[in-house]
């Protein structure tokens, strides 16, 4: 019996003492190996060949499954479904899967394919995945520690990368193709907290992951955008001012929100202070809710500058360095709408007329130019190309025109044939100039919008143009530039948007958000353009 019970319990001696490679392979079957060092290895850092070959040690060759469009898939697993293999998914049968198709006759994917296809179609949304990477340098270990606790102050100090790593259209300077446009609905960019009233204001932040959203229920949100999650970073709350206007300022270490008030509030986003602003001492204006930011050239880089739309045609210029009123330009009728040229010398104001006015702002009684807008009665909305290369008139009819800016006098599209130092500084104007009155002839008359044209906004690249009216549902529509025609496949009939209120594109053009009567921002990535994400 006892010889019985000793050869009983050699197999159970022999199973503990070979627990430990078994737990070794087991391992490594489910879980795999983490980068270049294998998750359970010798003392002396061996695997025993229990794991196969790392990447480093088989020369960086790995298995792939291809598509038909010649698209690598990642790394194949060390387990795999027999049944993939064998399985068969009808791509056109369901409205969700008809976008993994790369010809409309295409029915039927097997196994593998339709895994590929998945896997390039995750790849195109979601590309700011650099976090998943590992990293095994110490360089890399010692940054990711330095890292500042604050999600704030982590996006404004390290997201100028993804605008820098961005490979898109706007990094490359290639042209946008007409026609056709791919976009996607991601998931919405307030989508964690969205708004309790009418979106009056979405913008994003000049590093591409900042994003605001600001309405009338008094309230600035900031979301970091990732396309995935986009969650909330911070709020802030005006009990007395319902947002008709904010933006981010002073490149971007501010926000700016306006109301039907005679004073705005400015946000700093590093000290988290609100500061109230009154700057309008002595002027008749109860109401500073709509106003156009300088751009950052020039010396609007350390001093920007906001120029209201008061009462009677009267236009305040307000310095946001010294928080006081600089001057200001007065236009006949009523002021409707302005917008800085590219430059950042030029300020264009209409309104109640079909005439634009250009004042140089180094000399802001003079009116250097009028354009009259061909056909319009009442110019409602000003929009003017990042590029300089064009300008954007919308008319209470709904029509908007577009016009090349080298067809007017005092400023155009090729600035590095206008004298200065290269930077936007421009020398003084010459005194006793005199206001020139120019029809020019638009390249093309948009009659997309059969209701007043509310927002013009140009991409970062001035190709693509949004026009939108908050009196119709669901009228928005993009433009292709300088070609000046109409995307005409998006929006469809069929996209849920609303009552669009405001737009914004991302610094690179990868994403176009929409503000609409819901309270909501819709986030479409635009697939032309980079996310500024590392996997373009």
């Amino acid at each position: 019996d006892d010889g019985d019970a000793a050869s009983a319990r050699a197999p159970m001696s022999s199973r503990r003492g070979t627990s430990k490679g078994e737990e070794k392979a087991l391992a490594s079957k489910l879980f795999g190996n983490l980068g270049e060092a294998p998750l359970v290895a010798n003392d002396d850092g061996a695997d025993d060949g229990l794991f196969g070959k790392t990447p480093a040690a088989s020369g960086g060759e790995t298995e792939r499954i291809h598509d038909d469009a010649g698209d690598d898939a990642p790394a194949a697993g060390v387990w795999e479904d027999p049944d993939d293999a064998k399985s068969t998914v009808n791509v056109a049968r369901l409205a969700r899967l008809r976008k993994l198709r790369t010809d409309e006759a295409e029915t039927d994917l097997d196994g593998a394919r339709y895994v590929a296809r998945i896997r390039k179609q995750h790849r195109r949304l979601h590309q700011r995945t650099g976090w998943a990477d590992i990293e095994t340098s110490n360089a890399a270990k010692g940054a990711k520690g330095s890292k500042d606790p604050s999600a704030l102050s982590h996006l404004l100090r390290e997201g100028g990368a993804m605008v820098e790593e961005d490979g898109g259209l706007a990094d490359s300077g290639r042209a946008l193709p007409q026609g056709t446009l791919e976009a996607t609905r991601v998931r919405d960019a307030n989508a964690a907290e969205p708004s309790d009233a009418v979106l009056r204001s979405v913008a994003f932040h000049a590093n591409g992951a900042l994003f605001l959203t600001a309405g009338l229920d008094k309230t600035v949100r900031l979301f970091d955008i990732d396309g995935t999650n986009n969650p909330k970073v911070q709020g802030v709350f005006f009990e007395d001012l319902p947002i008709h206007k904010a933006c981010f300022a002073n490149g971007g270490a501010a926000v700016v929100a306006a109301g039907r008030r005679d004073y705005f509030y400015v946000y700093d986003l590093a000290r988290g202070a609100v500061e109230r602003v009154a700057p309008l001492v002595g002027r008749p204006e109860k109401s500073l809710e709509s106003f156009a930011q300088s751009p950052d050239v020039g010396h609007h880089k350390n001093d920007p500058m906001l120029a209201f739309l008061g009462a009677d045609g009267h236009v305040p210029l307000v310095s946001l360095k010294s928080r006081t009123c600089v001057g200001a330009v007065k236009m006949n009728g009523s002021a409707r709408s302005a917008a800085f040229a590219a430059d950042g010398v030029h300020l264009l104001t209409a309104g109640g007329d079909s005439t634009t006015y250009v004042w140089d702002l180094r000399n802001q009684k003079r009116c250097v130019e009028k354009i009259v807008d061909d056909g319009a009665l009442t110019v409602t909305a000003l929009a003017a190309s990042p590029s300089g290369a064009h300008v954007a008139f919308g008319s209470e009819s709904g029509v908007v025109n577009v016009y090349d800016t080298r067809g007017f006098r005092t400023f155009g599209s090729n600035l590095s044939s206008v004298p200065g130092d290269g930077n936007g500084n421009l020398p003084d104007p010459k005194p006793g100039g005199y206001r020139r009155e120019t029809r020019p002839t638009p390249l093309r008359a948009l009659m997309n919008l059969t209701t007043s044209a509310d927002a013009l906004t140009f991409n970062g690249d001035g190709q693509m143009l949004a026009m939108s009216s908050r009196l119709k549902r669901d009228a928005l529509r993009l433009v292709h530039l300088p070609s000046c025609t109409v995307f005409s496949n998006w929006p469809s009939s069929k996209t849920p948007l609303h009552y669009v209120w405001c737009t914004a594109f991302s610094p690179t053009g990868g994403y176009l958000a929409v503000g609409n009567a819901r309270g909501k921002a819709l986030l479409y990535r635009i697939h032309a353009y980079g996310t500024g994400g590392k996997d373009e």
